[in-house]
């Protein structure tokens, strides 16, 4: 009787931080587009006022910051939908999701602060 009570135990706790861990994953998502949303503004601002050309190169990281953006949101999805068991492995999916997501937004940032120079 006490091991299945601790295996329910050690399944809600498994559970719990699943739940944990991907709340997180939700808002860092919700904040990461907002950030981006500003930055897509300012880059269509500066175009529209002239300071910057749209060049192929900047749409071609806006474009590739959208691809790794969806990358992110479809991760997050499969760690909903993943098991008890499953779920660690999708959270290291969603971590290295972020990384590419960081470095690609950080190349626009750089690609955006080169042309308004």
């Amino acid at each position: 009787m006490w091991a299945k009570a601790q295996k329910s135990a050690d399944r809600m706790k498994t559970l719990s931080a699943k739940a944990a861990y991907s709340k997180a994953a939700n808002q860092k998502l919700a904040e990461t587009k907002r950030k981006l949303d500003g930055v897509n503004a300012k880059i269509g601002s500066a175009v529209s006022m002239g300071q910057i050309d749209a060049t192929e190169q900047l749409k071609r990281a806006q474009h590739a910051v959208d691809l790794i953006l969806l990358s992110a949101e479809q991760r997050i999805e499969e760690l909903r939908k993943s098991g008890e068991h499953e779920w660690t492995a999708c959270a290291d999916d969603v971590d290295s999701a972020w990384e590419d997501l960081s470095q690609s937004v950080k190349r626009l940032v750089a690609r955006f602060s080169d042309m308004a120079k």
